[in-house]
């Protein structure tokens, strides 16, 4: 464990790689990886993990423009903030090297725009998550899986399509579309076999076969599932409405 209880009177900004314990004094918590932390120059330092090795990148900084950029951002101080993009912190570290070794004299204002769009960034991606748009790769495949839903699909094809690996593609579309791929195709075709159910003249299993279901039976079971009630009873409650 690291215990400073004088801190170090600057600013710290730690980025954990590992599950670490950490000690403020409004509280004593567990910050998961990854997760980023920020002391403020009066602040003690009390972290680690006693249980395991751990891993940890950071930076110190001053100023009074430092405060001010994190007080105008609404960063939270002294709390874990999750990440999901540990490069930022690296980035703009890059940043602030190739600006600082590259000219004799280095614009302070170029300076402190790098690290202002390091903490909106930061702030961005920890709490503004649902307002990021999907890829263009991601929504192919969502728009792929609603033209051929009926169809026999698979994770490998969608993975191979998209240029991802099959978790990749899992994690990405639940992410962004909150339900897991297959979930979403399964709710596709139970939406449309509702429609057809509306045609008397239809008989179940040849339903069935126009949603991606060869055996009525395990269509019967996935749209019970899907409603509460089996295909038959849903057509006849429709038929008397």
């Amino acid at each position: 464990m690291i215990d400073r209880p004088e801190g170090t009177g600057d600013y710290l900004f730690m980025l954990f790689h590992s599950e670490v314990r950490v000690k403020t004094t409004e509280e004593d918590h567990v910050c998961f990886s990854p997760s980023l932390m920020v002391w403020t120059p009066p602040d003690s330092h009390y972290y680690g993990n006693i249980d395991t090795t751990w891993d940890h990148s950071w930076f110190h900084c001053s100023g009074a423009d430092v405060g001010a950029i994190l007080k105008a951002c609404d960063v939270p101080l002294r709390k874990c903030i999750e990440v999901t993009d540990t490069s930022l912190m690296e980035h703009f570290l890059l940043e602030v090297a190739a600006e600082l070794n590259s000219w004799s004299q280095p614009d302070t204002k170029i300076l402190r725009n790098l690290f202002e769009s390091f903490v909106r960034a930061l702030i961005r991606q920890a709490f503004h998550k649902s307002e990021r748009l999907a890829p263009t790769r991601l929504l192919a495949i969502r728009s792929h899986v609603e033209q051929h839903f009926a169809e026999q699909l698979h994770l490998e094809d969608l993975a191979k399509l998209a240029g991802w690996s099959e978790p990749h593609l899992c994690t990405e579309f639940r992410r962004f579309f909150g339900i897991p791929v297959i979930q979403f195709v399964q709710q596709l075709r139970m939406s449309h076999a509702t429609y057809l159910l509306s045609d008397q003249n239809r008989r179940i299993g040849e339903i069935a076969d126009a949603v991606g279901y060869s055996d009525i039976y395990t269509f019967s079971k996935m749209f019970k599932r899907y409603t509460g009630i089996s295909p038959r009873k849903y057509r006849e409650l429709n038929s008397l409405g």
